[in-house]
């Protein structure tokens, strides 16, 4: 408002405020022949209106009009001569008064002005950085899939088929990890996060085209939607792509039917990640042992500060994730 009136032309702005002086003149003089006072209260108020709106020069323009009409206010009424010395005195302490107010209200209006200018600048600048991030984020993602894309290339020229899983499952966690860059989205206050229920049930939907291909299990989940940061999402989901791929591996030998369920939920001051399959269960050499795939998980469960508990049998296995939840966990 204050920006736009100080782009005015000048004319217009003497013209309104010489109009504001008049007018406020006008209103009080009939009033100050049946009810005697000084008309300096509304004077004033104009004078600083004027400041604030035009600027010191038009502000000193209304102080000197309305120190010449104040005049008309003073025995006797309607004229120009001022017949008391005391009555000279509070126009000249008006005028000095209004004066300073001029100063000061214009000084006042700088800075309202300034502070505008400089948070829209900042939200201009935060704009900016946002579209950066976004973009960067994007463009990881894209890296990703290209080296994902390199590696599976690659892997087709390996004899062995036990060296060609290995890599096989190296493409598998370079993809997730560019899932995640490519849905990251940025707050309010430039920190990187993306959604958990999107995220999931993406990753759900990917692992069953990826690795359930006509097979007949079902990969489910459920998620509550809660925002994520990129580390946070990159570790959870390796964590799922990992005890997915090993459930669709050997929970069900010999094309067995079956249900692989996934879900991220909010537990009493915690988050609890949990993937459960209904297959034959952990091998005792692979509950003893463990192996790759389980020290990844573990290493992550621990990076995450969390704590993994699994139950095995014969009806199948749990994996239960759970980390410290705060206010400030998630941002």
């Amino acid at each position: 408002m204050l920006r736009a009136s100080r782009k005015w032309p000048v004319p217009i702005n003497v013209a309104v405020t010489t109009a504001a002086v008049v007018a406020t003149c006008l209103f009080q003089l009939p009033i100050e022949r049946h009810v005697p006072g000084e008309p300096f209260l509304l004077f004033i108020l104009v004078v600083i209106a004027s400041t604030l709106a035009f600027g010191a020069s038009v502000g000193f323009l209304a102080t000197g009009l309305s120190t010449i009409l104040s005049m008309l206010f003073f025995e006797p009424i309607g004229s120009f001569a001022v017949w008391r010395a005391t009555d000279l005195i509070k126009i000249e302490l008006y005028a000095v008064f209004a004066s300073c107010a001029v100063f000061a209200f214009a000084r006042l209006a700088k800075m309202v002005i300034a502070s505008r200018d400089a948070t829209d600048s900042l939200k201009r600048l935060n704009e900016s950085r946002s579209v950066l991030l976004r973009e960067l984020a994007h463009g990881v993602a894209n890296n990703f899939a290209a080296v994902a894309a390199f590696m599976s290339a690659r892997s087709n020229a390996i004899s062995d088929a036990q060296a060609r899983s290995v890599l096989d499952e190296a493409v598998e966690q370079i993809r997730m990890m560019g899932r995640v860059h490519a849905r990251l989205r940025v707050a309010g206050d430039h920190h990187v996060s993306l959604g958990s229920q999107d995220f999931f049930e993406s990753l759900c939907d990917e692992l069953k085209a990826s690795l359930a291909r006509g097979r007949q299990i079902s990969i489910e989940c459920e998620a509550d939607d809660l925002p994520l940061s990129a580390h946070q999402a990159i570790s959870l989901g390796l964590i799922v792509n990992e005890l997915v791929m090993n459930a669709v591996k050997h929970a069900f030998p010999d094309g067995r039917k079956g249900r692989i369920r996934v879900g991220f939920e909010v537990v009493p001051d915690q988050l609890q990640l949990y993937v459960e399959d209904d297959g034959v269960g952990l091998a005792p050499r692979q509950q003893r042992n463990g192996g790759l795939g389980q020290d990844l998980v573990n290493g992550l469960s621990r990076e995450l500060g969390g704590r993994l508990e699994v139950k095995t049998s014969e009806k199948g296995s749990s994996f239960h994730l759970r980390i410290p939840y705060t206010s400030s966990t998630i941002r």
